[in-house]
């Protein structure tokens, strides 16, 4: 099976773009540890301007993405962040078709 990707684009309330920074780091130590099949999480704010952000969740397939979706505490985390938003984010789901890493 492929890594499953879900892209999303989304824009911080003025004045709470580090709320949306923290809460990040909140999965990481909090839902991070229960989550079966996670990979990575990359979230980056745009250069032009930092109240948008774009993040990508890399899961090993799309039965865990699916199954951290479905999970009650998910829908918790995502609802305390789509408090520090100014809408709904912009979702893109994918599968992985290609994917190098370079050496640092």
């Amino acid at each position: 099976m492929a890594p499953h990707l879900t892209y999303f684009k989304m824009r911080a309330k003025p004045g709470e773009r580090q709320e949306v920074i923290n809460h990040f780091h909140l999965w990481l130590t909090d839902r991070r540890p229960d989550v079966g099949g996670f990979i990575r999480v990359v979230l980056s704010s745009n250069v032009k301007d930092p109240d948008e952000f774009m993040a990508y969740a890399m899961f090993a397939d799309k039965a865990t993405c699916d199954a951290n979706s479905n999970d009650p505490a998910q829908d918790a985390w995502y609802e305390t962040l789509r408090s520090h938003l100014v809408s709904e984010p912009e979702w893109f789901d994918g599968t992985c078709e290609l994917q190098r890493m370079g050496q640092v």
